[in-house]
């Protein structure tokens, strides 16, 4: 039994699921060939870092499990459930996440959603809800979704998407099957945008962009990446930028990104700091300062993350957070 499901895992992998980006091919066939053998679980969460393209991994695997005729592991595309998806006109089709950036879900709208499933699917297939990000659901809405999880309608599936999975509910993330995304390597993203964009280009924005294929693709199609362009950051500290120039490009929506990825730099810096070969390929003026001055100045990132998520003023405290670093970084031991 084991060689005929390598022997069909390997036939779907071969023909690739229309739509998953390369380094989804493989979770893709495997969920693809469970859902074949009617063992697929009925609530999955993808977890990972954010911008490797775990939203739209669960929008196509959702066209899958909503197609009328799929083929070999493939939404066809053609029949009125897919042209439905398209269109994001789909009646069985919920998608779940805040109004706007940052903000909370609310009991109100998982209970919406636990009477909306509880109907019939009115195209007489499954039905699937995809919750991302699945971490924004305060206590009362996490409760209420943990008791849909436990005795789930028939026919439906949940697609939970985590960037911070450790905010979620240890009860709610073991009623579900864990799929785990990491970066992808530089070959996988050039292979995915090889069709519109020269490997010079695409490798100039791997670069920009830390890795993050989501980020890459912004920056390819002329979008300004602020939250993860730490080379402004190289430019404040040599002192062609000042802590104003830096503030009043970054709004309150995308600070705290920008944070995130403040403080992947200096942990980044410091396994440089230590002889991390892997790490120096993402190198930064930071590497350059001593362990202790890296952990300093980590902290005050850290701590800003606290101040804004307590309703600080965000430009005074990136502001104020980008002083303190410069401070530190011109600093005697």
């Amino acid at each position: 039994m084991a060689s005929n499901n390598n022997e069909q895992l390997n036939a779907i992998c071969c023909d690739g699921p229309r739509g998953f980006r390369p380094w989804h091919q493989t979770e893709a066939a495997h969920l693809v060939l469970a859902y074949q053998e009617q063992r697929l679980p009925h609530a999955l969460i993808l977890v990972g870092p954010q911008y490797v393209e775990k939203t739209h991994f669960a929008r196509e695997f959702a066209q899958f499990l909503l197609c009328l005729s799929p083929l070999n592991g493939v939404a066809c595309s053609e029949c009125k459930s897919c042209q439905l998806c398209v269109a994001g006109t789909h009646p069985d089709w919920i998608n779940v996440e805040p109004e706007e950036p940052r903000k909370v879900l609310r009991v109100d709208t998982i209970r919406q959603v636990q009477a909306r499933l509880q109907q019939t699917a009115q195209q007489g297939g499954n039905k699937v809800c995809v919750i991302s990000p699945a971490e924004q659901m305060n206590e009362n809405a996490a409760n209420a979704l943990l008791k849909i999880l436990e005795e789930p309608p028939a026919n439906t599936y949940f697609l939970l998407v985590a960037h911070h999975a450790s905010k979620i509910l240890p009860t709610i993330i073991s009623r579900c099957q864990r799929l785990s995304f990491a970066i992808p390597a530089q070959d996988e993203i050039i292979h995915w945008l090889a069709d519109d964009f020269t490997k010079d280009a695409i490798q100039q924005a791997i670069e920009k962009g830390r890795g993050f294929p989501g980020r890459v693709y912004t920056l390819l199609n002329g979008g300004v990446d602020t939250q993860l362009d730490m080379s402004r950051l190289d430019a404040f500290f040599s002192g062609r930028e000042t802590a104003q120039d830096i503030a009043k490009n970054i709004d309150a929506s995308q600070l705290p990104d920008f944070l995130d990825g403040f403080l992947r730099l200096a942990s980044n810096s410091v396994k440089i700091s230590q002889g991390d070969t892997v790490a120096a390929a993402n190198n930064s003026i930071l590497s350059q300062l001593p362990a202790a001055k890296l952990h300093q100045i980590y902290d005050r990132v850290a701590a800003a993350k606290t101040a804004l998520a307590q309703n600080a003023n965000p430009r005074l405290l990136l502001e104020s957070l980008l002083l303190q670093c410069l401070s530190i970084y011109s600093s005697d031991l």
